[in-house]
Protein backbone atom coordinates (compact mmCIF):
# COMPACT_ATOMS: atom_id res chain seq x y z
CA UNK A 1 0.00 0.00 0.00
CA UNK A 2 3.00 2.45 0.91
CA UNK A 3 4.63 1.60 -2.59
CA UNK A 4 1.52 2.43 -4.68
CA UNK A 5 1.02 5.38 -2.62
CA UNK A 6 4.82 6.48 -3.32
CA UNK A 7 3.94 5.71 -6.60
CA UNK A 8 0.92 8.00 -7.04
CA UNK A 9 2.58 10.45 -5.40
CA UNK A 10 5.28 10.46 -7.84
CA UNK A 11 2.77 10.94 -10.87
CA UNK A 12 1.11 13.77 -9.29
CA UNK A 13 4.27 15.62 -8.84
CA UNK A 14 5.43 14.89 -12.09
CA UNK A 15 2.27 15.91 -13.30
CA UNK A 16 1.99 19.34 -11.74
CA UNK A 17 5.81 19.83 -12.17
CA UNK A 18 5.31 19.10 -16.16
CA UNK A 19 2.10 21.72 -16.12
CA UNK A 20 4.77 24.02 -14.07
CA UNK A 21 7.30 24.18 -16.70
CA UNK A 22 5.14 24.20 -19.64
CA UNK A 23 3.20 27.72 -17.67
CA UNK A 24 6.38 29.16 -16.93
CA UNK A 25 7.51 28.93 -20.40
CA UNK A 26 4.65 30.59 -22.14
CA UNK A 27 4.67 33.00 -20.00
CA UNK A 28 8.59 33.96 -20.58
CA UNK A 29 8.32 33.78 -24.29
CA UNK A 30 5.42 36.19 -24.15
CA UNK A 31 6.87 37.86 -21.58
CA UNK A 32 9.75 38.58 -23.75
CA UNK A 33 7.88 39.31 -27.00
CA UNK A 34 5.62 41.96 -24.67
CA UNK A 35 9.03 43.39 -23.60
CA UNK A 36 9.98 43.75 -27.01
CA UNK A 37 7.35 45.07 -28.15
CA UNK A 38 6.89 47.92 -26.24
CA UNK A 39 8.23 50.54 -28.13
CA UNK A 40 6.38 50.12 -31.47
CA UNK A 41 2.79 48.46 -29.41
CA UNK A 42 0.54 51.81 -29.57
CA UNK A 43 -2.75 52.89 -31.09
CA UNK A 44 -0.78 54.83 -33.82
CA UNK A 45 1.69 51.51 -35.00
CA UNK A 46 -1.70 49.31 -34.86
CA UNK A 47 -4.26 51.80 -37.08
CA UNK A 48 -1.66 53.11 -39.13
CA UNK A 49 -1.18 50.86 -42.50
CA UNK A 50 2.64 50.32 -44.03
CA UNK A 51 2.13 52.72 -46.96
CA UNK A 52 1.25 55.99 -44.92
CA UNK A 53 4.19 55.42 -42.50
CA UNK A 54 7.17 56.67 -43.47
CA UNK A 55 9.94 54.47 -44.84
CA UNK A 56 9.54 50.53 -44.72
CA UNK A 57 7.25 48.81 -42.00
CA UNK A 58 6.19 51.72 -39.26
CA UNK A 59 2.44 50.47 -39.36
CA UNK A 60 0.42 47.13 -39.55
CA UNK A 61 -3.28 47.88 -40.07
CA UNK A 62 -2.90 46.60 -43.13
CA UNK A 63 -1.93 43.39 -42.37
CA UNK A 64 -3.86 43.31 -39.24
CA UNK A 65 -7.18 43.75 -41.97
CA UNK A 66 -5.69 41.06 -44.13
CA UNK A 67 -5.59 38.56 -41.40
CA UNK A 68 -8.66 38.94 -40.58
CA UNK A 69 -9.92 38.44 -44.07
CA UNK A 70 -8.05 35.33 -44.87
CA UNK A 71 -8.72 33.79 -41.78
CA UNK A 72 -12.31 34.49 -42.31
CA UNK A 73 -12.64 34.18 -45.86
CA UNK A 74 -10.82 30.40 -45.81
CA UNK A 75 -13.28 29.40 -42.81
CA UNK A 76 -16.39 30.57 -44.30
CA UNK A 77 -15.50 28.25 -47.65
CA UNK A 78 -14.30 25.33 -45.80
CA UNK A 79 -16.91 25.00 -42.64
CA UNK A 80 -19.49 24.42 -45.26
CA UNK A 81 -17.80 21.55 -47.08
CA UNK A 82 -16.26 20.12 -44.05
CA UNK A 83 -19.64 19.94 -41.83
CA UNK A 84 -21.28 18.39 -44.98
CA UNK A 85 -18.67 15.98 -45.21
CA UNK A 86 -18.72 15.11 -41.56
CA UNK A 87 -22.58 14.68 -41.34
CA UNK A 88 -22.30 12.36 -44.85
CA UNK A 89 -19.85 10.01 -43.14
CA UNK A 90 -21.57 9.56 -39.80
CA UNK A 91 -25.26 9.23 -40.33
CA UNK A 92 -25.40 8.46 -44.33
CA UNK A 93 -21.86 6.58 -45.68
CA UNK A 94 -22.44 2.68 -45.16
CA UNK A 95 -19.70 1.21 -46.89
CA UNK A 96 -16.79 0.78 -44.57
CA UNK A 97 -14.05 0.41 -46.77
CA UNK A 98 -15.22 3.66 -48.16
CA UNK A 99 -15.30 4.89 -44.53
CA UNK A 100 -11.67 3.79 -43.74
CA UNK A 101 -10.51 4.88 -47.02
CA UNK A 102 -11.80 8.66 -46.40
CA UNK A 103 -10.67 8.70 -43.18
CA UNK A 104 -6.95 7.86 -44.35
CA UNK A 105 -6.99 10.20 -46.49
CA UNK A 106 -8.48 13.36 -44.17
CA UNK A 107 -5.29 12.00 -41.26
CA UNK A 108 -2.88 12.54 -44.47
CA UNK A 109 -4.47 15.71 -45.31
CA UNK A 110 -3.94 16.98 -41.68
CA UNK A 111 -0.21 16.04 -41.39
CA UNK A 112 0.76 17.48 -44.62
CA UNK A 113 3.01 20.01 -44.05
CA UNK A 114 1.75 23.67 -44.67
CA UNK A 115 4.83 24.45 -47.22
CA UNK A 116 3.68 21.92 -49.13
CA UNK A 117 -0.16 23.34 -49.52
CA UNK A 118 1.82 26.59 -50.46
CA UNK A 119 3.67 24.78 -52.73
CA UNK A 120 0.88 23.60 -54.70
CA UNK A 121 -0.81 26.28 -54.52
CA UNK A 122 1.32 28.79 -55.67
CA UNK A 123 1.79 26.28 -58.84
CA UNK A 124 -2.38 25.61 -59.04
CA UNK A 125 -3.61 28.87 -57.73
CA UNK A 126 -1.55 31.53 -58.65
CA UNK A 127 -0.04 30.41 -61.91
CA UNK A 128 -2.59 28.37 -63.88
CA UNK A 129 -5.53 30.00 -62.38
CA UNK A 130 -4.58 33.68 -62.28
CA UNK A 131 -7.17 34.59 -64.94
CA UNK A 132 -9.80 33.54 -62.10
CA UNK A 133 -7.92 34.17 -58.79
CA UNK A 134 -5.36 37.41 -59.95
CA UNK A 135 -2.37 35.35 -59.49
CA UNK A 136 -1.11 36.34 -55.65
CA UNK A 137 -4.68 37.60 -53.85
CA UNK A 138 -6.64 37.18 -50.77
CA UNK A 139 -8.67 34.33 -52.80
CA UNK A 140 -5.74 32.32 -53.76
CA UNK A 141 -4.52 32.09 -50.03
CA UNK A 142 -8.15 31.90 -49.05
CA UNK A 143 -8.59 28.70 -50.85
CA UNK A 144 -5.31 27.02 -49.54
CA UNK A 145 -5.94 27.87 -46.39
CA UNK A 146 -9.13 26.24 -46.51
CA UNK A 147 -7.26 22.89 -48.04
CA UNK A 148 -5.29 23.30 -44.72
CA UNK A 149 -7.83 23.86 -42.23
CA UNK A 150 -10.77 21.58 -43.65
CA UNK A 151 -9.78 18.63 -41.23
CA UNK A 152 -9.55 20.72 -38.17
CA UNK A 153 -13.18 21.52 -38.66
CA UNK A 154 -14.13 18.04 -40.33
CA UNK A 155 -12.77 16.10 -37.40
CA UNK A 156 -14.42 18.19 -34.72
CA UNK A 157 -17.66 17.88 -36.70
CA UNK A 158 -17.49 14.33 -36.55
CA UNK A 159 -16.44 14.13 -32.96
CA UNK A 160 -19.53 16.81 -31.98
CA UNK A 161 -21.00 14.18 -34.13
CA UNK A 162 -20.46 10.99 -32.52
CA UNK A 163 -21.69 12.70 -28.70
CA UNK A 164 -25.16 13.05 -29.87
CA UNK A 165 -26.75 10.03 -28.08
CA UNK A 166 -28.40 7.53 -30.24
CA UNK A 167 -31.81 7.40 -28.17
CA UNK A 168 -32.47 11.36 -28.92
CA UNK A 169 -32.15 10.39 -33.10
CA UNK A 170 -34.22 7.09 -32.14
CA UNK A 171 -37.33 9.42 -30.66
CA UNK A 172 -37.12 11.46 -33.45
CA UNK A 173 -37.37 8.66 -35.62
CA UNK A 174 -40.12 6.56 -33.83
CA UNK A 175 -42.50 10.04 -34.24
CA UNK A 176 -42.12 9.92 -37.58
CA UNK A 177 -39.45 11.98 -38.90
CA UNK A 178 -36.99 11.54 -41.89
CA UNK A 179 -33.39 11.18 -41.69
CA UNK A 180 -32.72 15.15 -42.48
CA UNK A 181 -35.18 16.47 -40.26
CA UNK A 182 -34.12 14.43 -37.34
CA UNK A 183 -30.06 15.59 -38.38
CA UNK A 184 -31.70 19.19 -39.25
CA UNK A 185 -33.25 19.55 -35.69
CA UNK A 186 -31.69 16.92 -33.38
CA UNK A 187 -28.56 16.07 -34.11
CA UNK A 188 -26.86 19.44 -35.18
CA UNK A 189 -28.36 21.52 -32.66
CA UNK A 190 -26.85 19.70 -29.98
CA UNK A 191 -23.50 19.26 -31.59
CA UNK A 192 -23.26 22.75 -32.45
CA UNK A 193 -21.01 23.47 -29.75
CA UNK A 194 -18.98 20.76 -30.72
CA UNK A 195 -18.74 22.06 -34.30
CA UNK A 196 -18.11 26.16 -33.50
CA UNK A 197 -15.44 24.72 -31.36
CA UNK A 198 -14.08 23.28 -34.28
CA UNK A 199 -14.46 26.55 -36.91
CA UNK A 200 -13.20 28.73 -34.03
CA UNK A 201 -9.60 27.14 -33.69
CA UNK A 202 -9.74 27.27 -37.44
CA UNK A 203 -9.88 30.74 -37.27
CA UNK A 204 -7.02 30.84 -35.57
CA UNK A 205 -5.00 28.17 -37.02
CA UNK A 206 -5.78 30.49 -40.19
CA UNK A 207 -4.31 33.55 -38.51
CA UNK A 208 -0.94 32.06 -37.82
CA UNK A 209 -0.09 30.33 -41.24
CA UNK A 210 2.63 31.90 -42.91
CA UNK A 211 4.19 29.56 -45.26
CA UNK A 212 0.76 28.72 -47.14
CA UNK A 213 -0.08 32.64 -46.86
CA UNK A 214 3.29 33.77 -48.59
CA UNK A 215 3.34 31.44 -51.55
CA UNK A 216 -0.22 32.48 -52.10
CA UNK A 217 -1.50 35.37 -51.00
CA UNK A 218 1.81 37.65 -51.09
CA UNK A 219 2.01 40.92 -49.47
CA UNK A 220 1.10 44.35 -50.06
CA UNK A 221 1.75 47.96 -48.24
CA UNK A 222 -1.92 49.01 -48.78
CA UNK A 223 -5.10 48.57 -46.91
CA UNK A 224 -7.80 46.33 -48.71
CA UNK A 225 -10.27 48.09 -50.41
CA UNK A 226 -13.62 46.96 -51.54
CA UNK A 227 -14.32 47.69 -55.47
CA UNK A 228 -14.94 46.11 -58.87
CA UNK A 229 -12.69 47.38 -61.55
CA UNK A 230 -12.19 46.62 -64.92
CA UNK A 231 -9.31 43.66 -65.90
CA UNK A 232 -9.04 42.15 -68.96
CA UNK A 233 -6.69 39.61 -68.31
CA UNK A 234 -9.08 38.32 -65.39
CA UNK A 235 -12.54 35.73 -65.93
CA UNK A 236 -15.43 38.27 -66.79
CA UNK A 237 -13.05 41.04 -67.66
CA UNK A 238 -13.65 42.53 -63.98
CA UNK A 239 -11.17 42.87 -60.71
CA UNK A 240 -13.05 42.09 -57.21
CA UNK A 241 -11.32 43.69 -54.91
CA UNK A 242 -9.78 42.77 -52.11
CA UNK A 243 -10.51 39.28 -53.80
CA UNK A 244 -8.15 39.15 -56.95
CA UNK A 245 -5.82 41.73 -55.16
CA UNK A 246 -2.23 41.06 -52.92
CA UNK A 247 -3.03 41.06 -49.48
CA UNK A 248 -1.07 41.65 -45.98
CA UNK A 249 -1.14 38.99 -43.07
CA UNK A 250 0.76 39.57 -39.73
CA UNK A 251 3.17 36.60 -39.84
CA UNK A 252 4.78 37.95 -43.03
CA UNK A 253 4.91 41.16 -41.20
CA UNK A 254 7.00 39.38 -38.55
CA UNK A 255 9.39 37.85 -41.26
CA UNK A 256 10.03 41.31 -42.73
CA UNK A 257 11.07 42.57 -39.90
CA UNK A 258 14.05 39.92 -39.35
CA UNK A 259 14.98 39.90 -43.26
CA UNK A 260 15.26 43.41 -43.21
CA UNK A 261 16.79 44.55 -39.68
CA UNK A 262 18.43 47.27 -41.29
CA UNK A 263 15.06 49.14 -43.04
CA UNK A 264 12.72 47.48 -40.29
CA UNK A 265 12.81 47.74 -36.42
CA UNK A 266 13.01 44.59 -34.90
CA UNK A 267 10.40 45.87 -32.51
CA UNK A 268 7.88 46.07 -34.87
CA UNK A 269 8.31 42.44 -35.57
CA UNK A 270 7.95 41.45 -32.04
CA UNK A 271 4.92 43.96 -31.80
CA UNK A 272 3.17 42.62 -34.92
CA UNK A 273 3.72 39.30 -33.30
CA UNK A 274 2.17 40.18 -29.85
CA UNK A 275 -0.64 41.29 -31.91
CA UNK A 276 -0.89 38.08 -33.60
CA UNK A 277 -0.70 36.49 -30.15
CA UNK A 278 -3.49 38.47 -29.04
CA UNK A 279 -5.88 37.57 -31.81
CA UNK A 280 -4.76 33.95 -31.32
CA UNK A 281 -5.59 33.63 -27.16
CA UNK A 282 -8.69 35.70 -27.78
CA UNK A 283 -9.96 33.25 -30.61
CA UNK A 284 -9.24 30.45 -27.90
CA UNK A 285 -10.86 31.97 -25.24
CA UNK A 286 -13.67 32.30 -27.71
CA UNK A 287 -13.66 28.35 -28.17
CA UNK A 288 -13.15 27.91 -24.42
CA UNK A 289 -15.99 30.53 -23.27
CA UNK A 290 -18.41 28.09 -26.02
CA UNK A 291 -17.58 24.58 -24.35
CA UNK A 292 -18.34 26.13 -20.74
CA UNK A 293 -21.69 27.76 -22.07
CA UNK A 294 -21.99 24.06 -23.62
CA UNK A 295 -21.49 22.45 -20.27
CA UNK A 296 -23.25 24.60 -18.18
CA UNK A 297 -26.58 24.51 -20.24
Amino acid sequence: MNHRKIKASFYIFLCYFSAAVATVTLFGILGKIAFEALPNLNLEFILTPENEAPGFGGGIANAVMGTILLSLTSTLLAAPIAVGTAIYMKRYATNERFKKTFSFVIDVLSGTPSIVLGIFGLMFLVHYMRFITGGFSLISGAIALTILILPVIERASEEAINSVPRELEEASYAMGATKWETISKITLPYALAGIATGIVLSIGRAAEESAVVVLTAGYTQFMPEFSVAPKDSLLFGLRFSPFQDLVAALPITVYHSFEFPSMVSPSEGFAAAFILIVIVMTINAVTRLIVWKRRIG
